[in-house]
């Protein structure tokens, strides 16, 4: 590719590295994201989409990252409680969004901020979107309050497939982890049975270092299982 009469070894070498990392870049699936205030700004509903549900600072952000493969593609609010938006990022999926939902629950939200919340979640969930399941993020160390079971409520009321995810694992140690497990498959047993919805085993993952661990692989099966059919 290089003649040798004009590029040493270490200089064909370079070009050799330089050209296959080019090639590298191209290869790789540019992922954007759309912020919607409203359902008027929401992209069309063209793919699947995975929603994320949760009270403010329960760690979607970080899942979000995690399932993509990105470390910012989802940023973290430096205010819990504040984000109004809807927020639809690309994935490694062609015909596959996650969906970023207005986190709930937040203390010093105000009566009219929380109705802005409620509002453009509303419009998401009544709008026709092509919602494959939603996620429902519960603090570990918590269990389901009020207003998550309030959202499980919701979700079964509408027949809309929903997964449960325990979050911040990492801050319990193994045996409360598998005690956390046991209740919250009480809660998803009792609403599964009354609204006549399938119920899947909750799904406990950890916000620390390694983010493409065993369970978020395995939350990634299950996601794509529900999406396409096969659970």
């Amino acid at each position: 590719m290089y003649p040798s009469s004009v590029y040493s070894i270490t200089e064909r070498s370079k070009m050799i590295r330089m050209t296959q990392a080019a090639k590298g870049k191209k290869r790789q699936k540019s992922q954007g994201y759309v912020a919607a205030a409203s359902a008027r700004q929401f992209p069309s509903p063209s793919r699947h989409e995975v929603a994320f549900a949760g009270r403010s600072n329960v760690g979607k952000s970080t899942l979000i990252n995690a399932l993509s493969k990105r470390k910012n593609l989802a940023r973290t609010s430096k205010t819990p409680g504040k984000t109004r938006l809807v927020f639809f990022y690309e994935t490694e999926r062609d015909d596959l969004y996650f969906v970023d939902l207005p986190g709930y629950g937040y203390a010093k939200a105000s009566r009219d901020e929380m109705t802005s919340f409620s509002r453009v979640t509303d419009d998401y969930f009544k709008s026709g979107r092509p919602i494959g399941v939603v996620l429902l993020l519960i603090d570990i160390r918590r269990g389901f309050g009020d207003l998550d079971l309030q959202m499980l409520d919701y979700l079964c009321h509408f027949n809309i497939a929903w997964q449960v995810v325990l979050t911040k694992a990492d801050k319990l140690s193994r045996q409360a982890i598998v005690k956390a497990e046991r209740e919250a498959m009480l809660t998803i047993e009792k609403y599964a049975a009354q609204y006549g919805h399938k119920s899947y085993t909750p799904i406990s993952v950890s916000a620390g270092p390694s983010p493409r661990d065993a369970a978020v692989q395995s939350l990634e099966r299950r996601i794509y299982n529900i999406v396409d059919g096969i659970e």
